[in-house]
């Protein structure tokens, strides 16, 4: 069942609701209970993968400073 994301036009309320299909959209913002909606364009959510984690740390510098970088960067405290 897919997550969509919508805006209300009259009071600028944003939510999220599960829609099991496109027939059963919301038919009213659950604010201010218009029913003028906008469905927003979101991306897809990022999948699992057994493939490593692209970053762009080498290892013979500094620390990258990314999340999923093991390197202790010697200068924070």
């Amino acid at each position: 069942m897919p997550l969509y994301e919508y805006t209300c036009r009259q009071c600028q309320h944003t939510f999220e609701q599960l829609v099991p299909s496109l027939a059963q959209e919301p038919q009213e913002c659950p604010q201010c209970h218009s029913p003028s909606l906008e469905r927003l364009i979101g991306l897809p959510a990022a999948g699992r993968s057994s493939m490593p984690v692209a970053t762009n740390c080498q290892g013979d510098g500094p620390p990258c400073g990314a999340p999923w970088c093991g390197r202790a960067n010697p200068t924070a405290a």
